[in-house]
């Protein structure tokens, strides 16, 4: 994100979810983003959305989203639900599509071990490439990115720095598991992909 100004257009798919609804805090508050947009479905995860501080949200029950914003020109694009080659018309001249779901490249495994994938791998990441992605970016005059999210300390401690403040970034919690029977309850509703914010395990008391 080194490269958005201040001032940017952003695009943030699924602003309900976890990653979505910090993402839209981190554009707002860190960035200083001055419009962000996303999609959600009516009810919680809107009212999460316009919470986090989103300035516009798609129902994406009732709206498809690349037609809503057909004519919008976004600097930067945060792909959290593998919908890149689709995204590539609302993408500004010189702006960038990250993707954080999908098949990882190549060079997003590189980055993340710190040198080259086997010849095995690199064949697979070859093949598997998502190719619609960077013609769609491409299109538009921009650039598309896979990103491997992994812990960074530094990325991190700027997090910590920016929760801490007054009206910081904050997180909103769906399901809260204290105990084993309520562990698998958090875990399958993480991975229905439908949960409200973060859901939360606490492994002490």
């Amino acid at each position: 994100t080194g490269d958005v100004k201040e001032g940017a257009k952003i695009f943030i798919p699924g602003g309900g979810g976890g990653v979505g609804s910090i993402a839209i805090q981190i554009a707002k508050k860190m960035l200083k983003a001055s419009h962000v947009c996303t999609t959600a479905g009516p009810g919680r995860g809107t009212e999460i959305c316009i919470a986090a501080g989103a300035d516009q949200v798609v129902n994406y029950r009732e709206e498809n989203f690349a037609e809503v914003l057909a004519g919008e020109e976004f600097d930067m694009i945060f792909d959290t639900m593998n919908q890149a080659p689709e995204m590539g018309k609302l993408l500004k001249k010189g702006g960038k599509i990250i993707s954080i779901s999908g098949t990882p490249t190549t060079e997003a495994i590189a980055k993340m071990i710190g040198a080259e994938p086997s010849l095995m791998v690199r064949m697979f990441m070859f093949m598997s490439r998502n190719r619609a992605a960077e013609k769609a970016a491409a299109s538009a005059g921009g650039t598309w990115e896979y990103i491997f999210m992994h812990p960074n300390g530094s990325d991190l401690a700027d997090i910590a720095a920016a929760i801490d403040k007054k009206d910081g970034i904050q997180a909103f919690i769906d399901t809260e598991a204290s105990s084993l029977d309520d562990f698998q309850t958090a875990i399958d509703k993480l991975w229905s992909g439908r949960a409200k914010g973060k859901c939360v395990i606490k492994v002490c008391s």
